[in-house]
C-alpha cells in the first residue's frame, strides 16, 4: 500500500498525516530576531516527520503540533484528516489492540464499551483488572469475602470493590 500524506484540519500546510499513521511536518519560514543587532529575519525549517512522544500510560501516542502545544494523540489526527471529525458518543479504536499502530486500515469508530470489551478479548486489561478478576470479586463478594480483603488482593481500592458490587463500575460485564 502507498503512504498518502495529506494536510491536517485545522494546520492546512503546516503538518500532514499519512495513511500508514505517521505525522509530517512540511517545511516553512519562521520569523527569528538576531541577538546582536535586534533586526529580524526569516529562515527556512526544512519539514520532517514527526517522533512520537508516550502519550499515557495505556500506550497511545502523541506529537506536538507547534511550539508550545500540549501533545495531540496520533489516532485522532489520522482519523480526522482522513474521515473527519470524530461523531459524538463514540471513540476511535484499534481493530489489532495495539494503541501505537495507528495506521488508518487499523482504526474504526465504537462506543465506550466496545472500546473496553476489545481490550478485555484481545487479553489486556482495562485499568487494572481483567473481565475474570471482575468475575472473581463479585464471586468473593458472594462467598462473603470483605470488600477491603478483595482490595488488598487485587491491588485496587475499596472504593472500586464497592464500585463493582454495587455495579457502577463493569455494569456491562454480566
Amino acid at each position: 500500500m502507498d503512504e498518502v500524506w495529506r494536510d491536517i484540519p485545522g494546520y492546512e500546510g503546516k503538518y500532514q498525516a499519512s495513511n500508514m499513521g505517521r505525522i509530517r511536518s512540511l517545511d516553512r519560514y519562521v520569523r527569528g530576531r538576531c541577538h546582536y543587532s535586534g533586526n529580524e529575519f526569516r529562515r527556512k525549517v526544512s519539514g520532517r516527520v514527526l517522533k512520537p512522544g508516550q502519550f499515557c500510560k495505556n500506550g497511545h501516542v502523541s506529537v506536538v503540533l507547534g511550539h508550545g502545544a500540549i501533545g495531540s494523540p496520533v489516532h485522532q489526527l489520522v482519523m480526522r484528516t482522513f474521515v473527519g471529525e470524530t461523531p459524538e458518543g463514540v471513540e476511535i479504536l484499534h481493530i489489532n489492540g495495539n494503541p501505537k499502530d495507528n495506521r488508518l486500515e487499523n482504526l474504526r469508530y465504537g462506543t465506550r464499551t466496545e472500546n473496553i470489551l476489545d481490550v478485555y478479548y484481545q487479553g489486556g486489561k482495562w485499568r487494572k483488572l481483567f473481565m475474570e478478576d471482575v468475575q472473581q470479586i463479585r464471586f468473593g463478594l458472594f462467598a462473603g469475602i470483605k470488600g477491603s480483603e478483595l482490595a488488598r488482593m487485587y491491588g485496587v481500592s475499596s472504593s472500586v470493590i464497592s464500585a463493582i458490587k454495587k455495579r457502577r463500575s463493569y455494569s456491562w460485564l454480566v
